[in-house]
């Protein structure tokens, strides 16, 4: 495992699995998000160019773990990656851990549009099994369906803690 690409809804555990990978891998982790937002919250997204560019250059480097909802991004990348990880969770389990993580407003530059974004967030997250878009469980399952590298695909927070206890050991 050389380049890892972690996909699933928000809250599912792409980022706490990304960060166990990485340490263990002593790889380079990158959150999608940090690929499409300005700094300091989630109010600016980069332009497309920039994007772009971030992508080309990870697709190039030799090691990472990669995790993030934004299939369209993910798609850019998979071809580059040997692992690809589907955390694919029901949605009460994604929003428990999306309200126990709150709105991380106290690390964005505008509390109160930090809490607003939040909202909105959880309202996007519960639509994950029905939108259509290249941010869904059905784009996610395309992905997955059609990656020829090794690839995992987990339903439960018990499949995935086995995972990583096994790949500690």
């Amino acid at each position: 495992m050389k380049r890892v690409l972690i996909i699933g809804n928000s809250g599912s555990g792409k980022s706490w699995l990304s960060s166990r990978l990485s340490s263990l891998l002593q790889v380079k982790e990158v959150n999608l998000d940090s690929v499409v937002w300005e700094p300091g919250g989630y109010n600016q997204k980069r332009s497309q160019e920039s994007i772009d560019r971030e992508l080309e250059k990870l697709s190039t480097e030799s090691s990472w773990v990669v995790e993030g909802v934004f299939g369209a991004l993910a798609e850019k990348l998979v071809s580059s990656a040997d692992t690809l990880i589907f955390l694919d969770l029901d949605w009460p389990l994604c929003e428990q851990s999306l309200l126990s993580r709150g709105s991380e407003s106290s690390k964005q530059l505008d509390h109160e549009l930090a809490e607003e974004n939040f909202r909105a967030l959880l309202k996007w997250a519960s639509e994950y099994g029905s939108r259509t878009s290249k941010s869904s469980r059905e784009f996610h399952h395309h992905l997955y369906a059609g990656f020829k590298g090794t690839k995992l695909h987990f339903t439960t927070r018990e499949e995935v803690n086995a995972y990583v206890v096994s790949a500690t050991c």
